[in-house]
């Protein structure tokens, strides 16, 4: 028995590098249809994820025009699949308050103290929402409304929300 070696390196979403005892190549696509370029040329797979139903063709080789279209359909299936993750993903980044939670959200002033190093400012008022600056205990920041247990708060140029349970109204012991 011979002995192998493989290793895939992630480089970005669809960009992987893959190092074997054969040498190196470059995948792009996601997994079960992408385009694999090395040493021996650039080879299209494609397939149907957990079926184990799979094509593979070298590019320039009599197959090569079904490789390209199961490549494409895969790509396609692939991005309808994960279309809902990518959509959320951009609508978080994208906003930096939730209109449903910034209609409940009852207009607050003052200045309030960090009570909890590290604590966020995130984009959205959800423990999941995009971490626009961590917060030293004792920072003071400006109140700008409550909804629920988050607050909105400014830091300079920074508008965001914090969770009420990291704030007070008198500076931290």
């Amino acid at each position: 028995m011979g002995v192998r070696f493989h290793r895939v390196l992630s480089i970005l979403p669809g960009l992987r590098i893959n190092l074997s005892k054969s040498g190196l190549s470059t995948s792009v696509g996601p997994r079960g249809a992408d385009v694999n370029i090395g040493r021996h040329g650039v080879t299209t797979n494609a397939g149907i994820p957990g079926t184990g139903v799979s094509y593979r063709s070298k590019l320039g080789s009599h197959g090569s025009k079904l490789g390209v279209v199961l490549l494409v359909a895969g790509l396609a299936f692939a991005a309808f699949r994960n279309f809902g993750h990518f959509a959320a993903w951009f609508h978080s980044a994208a906003t930096t308050s939730n209109t449903s939670v910034a209609s409940a959200a009852v207009p607050a002033s003052g200045l309030l103290y960090v009570h909890r190093g590290g604590s966020a400012i995130r984009a959205l008022p959800k423990a999941s929402g995009h971490v626009l600056k961590k917060e030293a205990k004792g920072q003071q920041v400006q109140l700008l409304s409550r909804s629920g247990d988050w607050v909105q708060v400014r830091d300079g140029d920074i508008k965001g929300w914090m969770r009420a349970s990291v704030v007070g109204a008198s500076p931290p012991r």
